[in-house]
């Protein structure tokens, strides 16, 4: 298969072609969590979407986990 490459919170990385949102969490080892923010391109992408959103090349993964507390 294919590989391209993006950027995965700043760093490069390569993947393959046709990798979804929930395909790079599960490379990253990274659970679904309720205080992350997943962010394609500088968009937000709502967790139901994990699944079917996919990554060209060039494109850009921020993951966010939000903390909260004072």
């Amino acid at each position: 298969m294919q590989a391209i490459k993006i950027t995965v919170n700043g760093l490069d990385q390569e993947i393959p072609a046709g990798t979804t949102v929930e395909g790079i969490l599960d490379i990253m080892e990274e659970p679904v969590r309720h205080d992350m923010i997943v962010e394609v391109n500088g968009k937000f992408t709502h967790v139901k979407e994990y699944s079917a959103t996919t990554f060209k090349e060039g494109d850009k993964l921020e993951v966010i986990y939000l903390d909260f507390g004072g």
